[in-house]
């Protein structure tokens, strides 16, 4: 027989009769015989089915066909009941065992979707909790972590009878979790009462009889413990349970962790967004007070600077010689004073958004020339030499002459200031292709633009100054940031002047940049779009497309 009593090989069964028969009605001649005797039949079988019949026995002629038909029905007949109650008992364990899997699978299945689901922490280990009781068919389930550095174990959330336990704190070396946590192993309890190692609860020693727990792990670490307390149909747990409960487990700590990494990033982004705001609100109240103390700042300078040169011109009556240099001195730095304050208040009208181009075609060699106009006293004072190196041919670009005509002024500012006396300077102004941005930046973080090459103006300003060591590149075009930034410097600013040249370029959809050797010389250079910033070639396609 096999285990589930079916036979697995050929069998016998056995059955004895008894007979009496008489011949039919004789021939002529014969004689009639009445013929009795005693026959033992085996039946033979194979597994359930029969195959044949073996009969033995003492008769007095002739074989009794009717009564081992007979025989061998009744025994298959018999036979065939026992097998058609024992598929029916088979298959009814079988499809109960099937039910059963499958509603574990689809809890573990629901279960799996909301750790996915990213759902707060708090939530979760509920859901867990619960089910691990609707898994094991327990009256409560528990999800229990270490915690106070290794020297207690909290019930972090609870389902059923755990509930009030809630927040409790277990000592991890006198309770039943802080032994599956320490030692690492599962464990099944039958009698929690009894138990040496459980910690009582007042609140639920009544309440718990029976306990099924699996430590939880996180990075090869016991962080730990899911449990199940108190079978509903009253069995006790077996190792089915636990693999169940370590399945659950293992499921459960990778959301958990997913989880809390979740929760993490959600609060950095709230503490970032808080933090933006701040700093939004900060960076608008410095734009507004630079502003408000430009205007009022440049209202008096504009009356000193008005004054000085009125009194220079001596249309007031003559000057002294010393007179004189007083009034130059007071207009120089007057008008000194102004340009920085021009430069702040145009550093805060970009930060704000509020800076706009009036973009007009013009050709670029004006504004070369009339920058180094604006300059000449600068080298004038240094006795240094500029040289122009620009075609005969235009050089028609659509920007803002003001702004380019600034950005020219503070790079050949610069490259005066920081050449000594005597040096020479050289400005430079081609028509060229280079790969430019077909789109206007967002300025999002990590932006890649699409580039594409077009026709453009390329400037540069050379000088043969103190030049730029290599590790102080990343300073220049910084705002308020300096090569030198000691008190003792030799040459006086504020760090305004490339910062505000690197605007102003970007705005117009160009590049600006720096070539140097340290004691040689440097070179900043700019490339400006013949046709215009990327919005205004934009409107422009879409006015001939129209």
């Amino acid at each position: 027989m096999s285990a589930g009593g079916v036979p697995d090989g050929p069998s016998v069964s056995m059955v004895t009769a008894s007979y009496t028969a008489a011949t039919p009605e004789p021939s002529p001649g014969y004689t009639a015989l009445s013929r009795t005797g005693t026959m033992l039949f085996l039946a033979l079988f194979c597994g359930w089915a029969s195959v044949g019949l073996l009969a033995l026995g003492r008769y007095d002629g002739g074989l009794a066909f009717a009564a081992v038909s007979s025989a061998l029905a009744f025994v298959t007949l018999r036979r065939g009941r026992v097998l058609a109650d024992h598929q029916k008992d088979s298959l009814s364990r079988a499809l109960d065992a099937s039910a059963r899997r499958n509603s574990e699978l689809e809890r573990l299945r629901d279960l799996s979707a909301a750790l996915l689901a990213g759902n707060d922490l708090l939530a979760l280990n509920r859901q867990i909790a619960q089910a691990a009781a609707d898994l094991l068919e327990a009256e409560g389930g528990a999800i229990m972590l270490v915690v106070e550095e290794g020297r207690f174990v909290k019930v972090v959330a609870g389902a059923g009878p755990l509930m009030p336990a809630v927040g409790s704190l277990l000592p991890i070396d006198r309770s039943l979790a802080g032994h599956v946590i320490t030692a690492d192993e599962a464990a099944i309890v039958h009698d929690m009462e009894t138990d040496p190692r459980n910690h009582r609860h007042d609140e639920l020693n009544d309440r718990l009889q029976s306990a099924a727990m699996v430590p939880l792990r996180s990075a090869g670490l016991v962080v730990g413990a899911l449990c199940a307390y108190n079978r509903r149909d009253g069995r006790q747990f077996t190792g089915h349970d636990l693999q169940l409960l370590q399945t659950l487990g293992d499921q459960v700590v990778l959301g958990l962790d997913r989880t809390t990494v979740l929760e993490e990033l959600r609060r950095n982004e709230r503490m970032l967004a808080l933090k933006n705001k701040e700093l939004q609100r900060a960076t608008r109240l410095k734009s507004e007070f630079l502003a408000n103390m430009s205007h009022e700042l440049r209202t008096p300078l504009n009356a000193i600077i008005g004054f000085s040169d009125l009194l220079l011109t001596e249309g007031l009556g003559p000057l002294e010689e010393q007179q004189k240099e007083f009034l130059e001195a007071i207009l120089r730095n007057g008008n000194h004073l102004l340009g920085l304050i021009n430069s702040v208040l145009d550093l805060s009208k970009i930060e704000a958004g509020r800076m706009t181009l009036n973009l007009a075609r013009f050709d670029l060699r004006d504004a070369v020339t009339g920058a180094i106009t604006d300059t000449a006293s600068l080298r004038t004072a240094r006795t240094q030499d500029c040289a122009m190196e620009l075609p005969d041919a235009e050089l028609e670009v659509i920007a803002d002459g003001t702004r380019i005509r600034q950005i020219l002024f503070n790079l050949l500012s610069n490259a005066s200031k920081f050449t000594p006396e005597g040096g020479q300077i050289t400005i430079s102004a081609v028509r060229t292709v280079a790969p430019m941005p077909t789109t206007a930046s967002t300025g999002r973080l990590g932006e890649v633009p699409k580039l594409a090459t077009r026709d453009v103006v390329w400037v540069s300003v050379s000088d043969t100054g103190v030049g730029i060591r290599q590790e102080d590149m990343d300073k220049l075009f910084r705002e308020f940031s300096q090569v030198d930034s000691t008190a003792s410097r030799a040459v006086q600013g504020t760090g305004l002047g490339l910062a505000l040249c690197k605007r102003f370029v970007e705005m117009h959809g160009g590049q600006i940049g720096v070539e140097s050797i340290h004691g040689k010389g440097s070179t900043f250079w700019f490339l400006i779009p013949s046709d215009g910033p990327p919005a205004v070639r934009e409107a422009l396609q879409e006015a001939a497309v129209a």
